[in-house]
């Protein structure tokens, strides 16, 4: 028999805190695809005329992951190697990326943006903030806060792009966060 602490009824959220994980798990699948789709439309929408969707994914993957693999491309959009190195060659001949004797391995080949890369993508997710930025206006500054509090908290669950960015040593253009 389980004894609740004095003013808890049987049933109530507090008694049932698995029944309240599970709205809110509810609530985070209801609401994270839709924002997500804006997000990607948008940032779709800035990036550079001649970077087809995954292109520009795996610039997003070099920006937060310093000398990743070709594998690590290749898993991150979803893609075959022989695919992922067609898809390298393509932004190496843009000098967008370049590639890189491994330190570790003098056999592997490792991948970093070059500066005009970078650039590409930060101005890509600058234009994608600003945009977002106006959608966020309609909401009132406790509502605002609210989203950033919940952020916070998603973040610490699941992590998040500005953290692994200041784990890999990379500076966001225009994060506060």
């Amino acid at each position: 028999m389980q004894l609740l602490p004095k003013g808890i009824k049987k049933g109530t959220a507090v008694d049932m805190p698995e029944a309240a994980s599970a709205d809110c798990a509810g609530a985070v699948l209801n609401v994270a695809p839709p924002v997500v789709r804006a997000i990607r439309k948008m940032m779709r929408d800035h990036r550079l005329s001649e970077l087809s969707v995954p292109q520009f994914r795996a610039l997003g993957l070099l920006i937060r992951s310093p000398e990743a693999s070709l594998s690590m491309v290749a898993d991150y959009v979803g893609s075959s190697l022989p695919a992922a190195s067609r898809m390298i060659d393509g932004l190496v001949a843009k000098n967008l990326v370049a590639r890189k004797e491994c330190c570790r391995d003098r056999r592997q080949v490792s991948l970093e943006l070059t500066p005009l890369g970078r650039s590409a993508f930060l101005e890509s997710r600058q234009a994608t903030r600003r945009q977002l930025a106006q959608r966020l206006a309609g909401l009132s500054a406790t509502q605002r806060q609210t989203v950033m509090d919940a952020m916070r908290s998603l973040g610490e669950v699941f992590g998040s792009d500005a953290e692994l960015a200041r784990r890999v040593g990379a500076k966001w253009a225009g994060d506060n966060s």
